[in-house]
């Protein structure tokens, strides 16, 4: 007998196992009927999930630490995070303007020196744009900030923009860089809009970036099902990671109207894409758990969610022995 799960996904290129293991079979074949469920956004993924209008989601990773600590006005939920979809993927990308500003910096000068000297000259505060608060795109943002002696706090603005929106906020110049998934940072800079300035890659090797995600209450009535999901997701992550022609598969799959809406050559360019200076792609399917090894990791994951919002230092160590959204 076939069971039926509605799994809410975003139209990005890290959606990518969900579509995979839908057109190969595999849900079909772990006895799964699977509604794969399109979001306009992460805040309306994570409270149909919070309420119980999906069964599963396409997860940022911090969402799944924000939602077990009720953070940024979401109710307060046990969920459990058992596959890592995948590591990578993020980029950070400028507005043509502002890639000027950089490129054109003299000797003692940095970037958090110019936009403080314009901030006091009560010019317009650069805005970046990143998907969600709770996310690695915010604290990847955060991260490049600083390492270009800007505090995130004081010197810029964050909006929230969905990803579908994220160029054409940048075109329109209601924001000046973003943090987003692929293929929006591919799309941007085949458009002629904007540079790619970083990685989650260079920023913050191998984090987990989206995870599968539901809550216990859900893992504990269906844990057939879960596991059974797992397996096909799995089995998509390893068909992802088995080559070029996989992907260019994948990202035909992916160009529908009922997925990513999106050119399949631009989302070809978003797959087949490599590190700078390596081999590996830049966006890496996972489909495990994260292991022991990991929890430094993790926890460091942890405390830089929790403080989004609250100074007071978070126990990581009792957080990821006591919730455990990831399994640990």
């Amino acid at each position: 007998m076939q069971q039926e799960i509605r799994i809410g996904v975003i139209a990005l290129t890290d959606s990518a196992p969900f579509v995979v293991a839908q057109k190969m079979g595999f849900f079909e074949a772990e006895s799964l009927t699977v509604e794969l469920v399109k979001q306009a956004s992460w805040a309306t993924l994570r409270d149909k999930l919070a309420y119980g209008e999906i069964d599963a989601a396409h997860m940022l990773s911090p969402m799944a630490i924000a939602l077990q600590l009720g953070l940024g006005g979401s109710p307060r939920k046990e969920v459990v995070a058992p596959l890592v979809l995948n590591r990578s993927g993020n980029a950070i990308t400028v507005s043509k303007s502002l890639a000027t500003l950089i490129s054109g910096l003299i000797e003692g000068e940095t970037l958090g020196s110019k936009l403080r000297t314009a901030k006091s000259r009560e010019e317009r505060a650069m805005v970046f744009g990143t998907v969600f608060p709770f996310s690695m795109h915010t604290l990847q943002l955060r991260r490049w900030l600083r390492l270009n002696d800007v505090d995130p706090d004081q010197d810029v603005r964050f909006e929230v923009v969905p990803p579908v929106r994220m160029v054409a906020s940048l075109q329109a110049g209601s924001i000046d860089a973003f943090c987003v998934g692929e293929p929006y940072n591919s799309l941007a800079v085949n458009e002629g809009l904007g540079s790619i300035v970083a990685t989650s890659n260079s920023l913050w090797p191998k984090a987990p970036e989206k995870v599968l995600g539901c809550t216990r209450s859900w893992a504990n009535q269906n844990p057939q099902a879960l596991s059974g999901l797992c397996r096909a997701l799995r089995q998509a992550c390893v068909w992802l990671e088995g080559g070029a022609d996989n992907r260019r598969k994948a990202a035909a799959w992916l160009s529908t109207s009922d997925h990513v809406n999106l050119p399949g050559s631009v989302l070809e360019m978003a797959l087949l894409a490599t590190i700078k200076g390596g081999t590996d792609p830049f966006i890496q399917f996972d489909g495990t758990e994260l292991t022991q090894d990991q929890r430094p990791m993790f926890e460091s994951l942890v405390v830089e969610t929790h403080a989004l919002v609250n100074s007071t230092p978070l126990d990581a160590a009792q957080f990821s022995s006591g919730l455990k959204p990831f399994g640990f």
